[in-house]
């Protein structure tokens, strides 16, 4: 029963294409040798620390967090030691989060909603926010048909290599804060990474291996059926319970956005009160930590 109880959980689900790479197709165009640099003035770092709340105790640290290799300004290191440390911080804070959130995802599906949250995509996004653009140090290298490296990419390593800095010279907590805040104060949309081949034949093995009633299709409305335009509404059930409902041109295609529904229900269940790992880290924690239990829910064809 409490199976289906977490089917029955609504969530919305919206229709946004996925991308198994979530990084950039094809990269901004640039001219051969065009240098995207600024002046690492006093006033404009100081300006920036300040929109943030940074106060870095090193400047020289934010200055290398913003040229990138190619810039190659004498006297300034490059972010490249940063970005490998920043990334790595990423995936640590926003990763146990995920875990935590959201117990039922298979791991598969946790590591794109990691990708597609906080990957390099993401990221560039979050760098024009902070007007990162205007600021950092690069330029595209010297034959155009080999560059690789387009604005998104540049923008978003930026912002690995500024969660670096913040954890080199502010702290982990620090860096942990920052995630937090720029990442993960807003509400995760899970549905572009929940794509199923055969959601049907994936519900069926789920349901098995929870130990319920097979999983099946019922119509519930319809209209139009010997028209150019019909639309039909068919519901999943397990027993008497309605675990999910899904529309479309044909049965068929309804049939599928049901099963798909009732997976997403399942898979996508949030967890509203969990525990973080690294919350311990905290100098102000001081209760009991107890770990969330792991789950086992992946059904797999």
């Amino acid at each position: 029963m409490k199976f289906i109880k977490l089917l029955q959980t609504s969530y919305p689900i919206k229709n946004i294409p996925l991308a198994r790479s979530y990084a950039a197709k094809s990269v901004h165009r640039i001219q051969p040798n065009k240098v995207r640099t600024a002046p690492f003035t006093r006033e404009g770092l100081s300006a920036f620390q300040s929109r943030l709340g940074l106060p870095f105790n090193n400047q020289s640290i934010l200055e290398s967090a913003l040229s990138h290799s190619s810039a190659e300004e004498e006297g300034i290191e490059d972010n490249s030691k940063l970005i490998w440390l920043g990334k790595r911080a990423i995936n640590l804070y926003v990763g146990e989060y995920i875990e935590a959130k959201y117990p039922n995802l298979p791991v598969d599906k946790m590591q794109d909603l990691l990708e597609y949250s906080s990957g390099v995509q993401a990221l560039s996004s979050l760098a024009r926010i902070f007007g990162l653009q205007f600021l950092i140090k690069w330029k595209a290298p010297e034959m155009f048909e080999d560059s690789k490296i387009g604005e998104t990419k540049v923008l978003g390593k930026t912002v690995q290599a500024l969660v670096g800095a913040i954890y080199q010279d502010l702290g982990k907590n620090e860096a942990k804060n920052f995630i937090y805040k720029h990442l993960l104060s807003l509400k995760m949309d899970i549905s572009p990474i929940m794509q199923f081949n055969e959601p049907k034949r994936m519900l069926v093995a789920l349901s098995k291996r929870r130990n319920i009633e097979k999983p099946v299709s019922r119509m519930l409305k319809e209209t139009g059926r010997f028209t150019s335009s019909p639309v039909f509404i068919v519901g999943m059930f397990s027993g008497e319970h309605k675990i999910g409902e899904g529309f479309g041109s044909s049965i068929k295609m309804a049939e599928y956005r049901a099963a798909k529904d009732a997976l997403i229900r399942y898979y996508g269940r949030e967890e509203k009160e969990f525990s973080i790992p690294s919350s311990t880290e905290d100098p102000n924690f001081n209760s009991e930590y107890v770990p969330n239990n792991l789950r086992d829910t992946p059904a797999y064809l």
